[in-house]
């Protein structure tokens, strides 16, 4: 059970990084690691002795069990950010989808109804013009 303090007020400074990076690699490897005594060392590029020394400290504040090594609110926070991932990726697309069909519909009318709103003759948003298009004036 980790202190009323946190990490930061009951661990010492070497200790506090390795937690962290071993917060940071739990997050991009998915929400956990594998726990293998010699891939953290690697890891945090310390010695598996190294390592196996300060593990008992780390792990009041980590879920260790014998296959992976994880932590309670990164685990959430990263299922969290997932879940939020998935459906900004449908939400896009189905926004993408109806500008696509509005587009469309805008095109069908501009050139049903005549050359002077043809897609053509019209910019978008960030499109760039020469500056002699710019002088011509009628």
């Amino acid at each position: 059970m980790p202190h009323k303090g946190g990490v930061r007020h009951s661990l010492p400074l070497e200790e506090q990084g390795a937690y962290r990076l071993l917060l940071d690699h739990m997050w991009i490897k998915g929400g956990h690691l594998k726990n293998d005594d010699k891939e953290i060392a690697r890891t945090l590029r310390i010695t598996v002795k190294k390592w196996q020394k300060i593990k008992p400290r780390l792990a009041e504040y980590l879920q260790i069990d014998k296959g992976n090594i994880t932590q309670k609110r990164l685990q959430d926070d990263y299922q969290n950010a997932v879940t939020r991932s998935e459906i900004n990726a449908k939400d896009g697309k189905t926004g993408g989808l109806k500008s696509a069909e509005n587009r469309k519909a805008h095109q069908a009318n501009a050139t049903a109804q005549g050359d002077l709103l043809a897609p053509a003759n019209q910019r978008t948003h960030g499109s760039t013009r020469h500056i002699r298009e710019v002088l011509k004036k009628p």
